[in-house]
């Protein structure tokens, strides 16, 4: 069947009204998907690129912790599924878990309003880490680190991922990490 497209759109303008209101009703609708559109692409890249980088580490991980897994891939977990599944392994592992679950709440703001920001309340979230919070002041000493919310976000998934790909050799970092929880673990 062949359409008369002229005599479709000359009807459409009668329906809405004519021409001047259904001009009106398409500018609000184009400015509505350009407020969507016209987001902060590099605050939108910041947010994606910490999650996929700590999903990166977990999917390191859960490997590592489980040598006769197989592809986890092909299994096709989520984030927070994958997370589920290591996040016993260690104390300090239990420690960032909240963590790591507000970064992925993060992003599925992001997924699901297209819009690209870190509350206060996130930030102090993700500040919430103890281990995360201390290291990164020490760090940063004699100065003090970064409040703003996209700059904490970024240094906690550095951390994490430094620290899961620390759990995930069983040669590095992570054993002096472990050693230092179960000698405070032993004091209290």
């Amino acid at each position: 069947m062949e359409f008369d497209h002229e005599s479709i759109a000359k009807r459409v303008v009668e329906l809405s009204g004519g021409k001047e209101k259904l001009n009106e009703e398409m500018d609000q609708k184009l400015a509505r998907v350009n407020e969507k559109w016209n987001q902060d692409v590099g605050a939108i890249g910041r947010i994606l690129r910490a999650h996929l980088f700590v999903e990166y580490f977990i999917t390191e991980c859960l490997i590592a912790f489980n040598p006769a897994l197989g592809n986890p891939d092909k299994a096709r977990l989520s984030f927070a599924q994958k997370l589920a599944l290591i996040e016993d392994y260690s104390p300090e592992l239990q420690e960032l878990a909240g963590g790591i679950r507000r970064l992925n709440k993060i992003r599925n703001q992001l997924a699901h309003k297209l819009e690209a920001q870190i509350t206060d309340q996130d930030r102090e979230s993700l500040l919430s880490v103890k281990s995360f919070r201390a290291l990164r002041e020490q760090l940063a000493k004699p100065g003090t680190p970064s409040d703003n919310g996209m700059d904490v976000l970024e240094d906690f998934a550095k951390h994490v991922g430094s620290r899961l790909s620390s759990l995930a050799d069983p040669d590095s970092l992570a054993k002096r990490f472990q050693q230092a929880f179960h000698e405070f673990e032993k004091r209290t």
